[in-house]
């Protein structure tokens, strides 16, 4: 009985809000991606990344930023970079945001 209340207890306990260390370090990790954006045969863009960032949603948002940044004219690898670093602090603060709300 008291097995199944720790249980119980451990299963409902929220997430905690990622602290500005942890904050820090998923940006190093973003740095160190690399981000692959490609158009298939009918056009679609298409993004694939070096590893992940340990979190499926904010590796879904910086794909989308990176096709965003290609569908506006940015072709080369330094202009790519750029228009995602410009985002890069709004894509962690989202994700903060995000991880917040998710808490009950």
């Amino acid at each position: 009985m008291i097995l199944a209340f720790a249980l119980l207890t451990i299963a409902q306990a929220p997430e905690p809000v990622p602290t500005d260390e942890e904050i820090v370090v998923i940006a190093q990790k973003l740095n160190g991606l690399a981000i692959y954006v490609g158009r298939d045969a009918k056009g679609r863009y298409h993004c694939d990344l070096s590893e992940s960032s340990g979190n499926a949603r904010l590796d879904a948002q910086l794909c989308k930023t990176s096709a965003t940044c290609v569908k506006k004219g940015a072709t080369e690898q330094t202009e790519v970079k750029a228009c995602i670093d410009k985002r890069k602090s709004t894509l962690l603060a989202d994700f903060r945001r995000q991880w917040a709300e998710r808490r009950p």
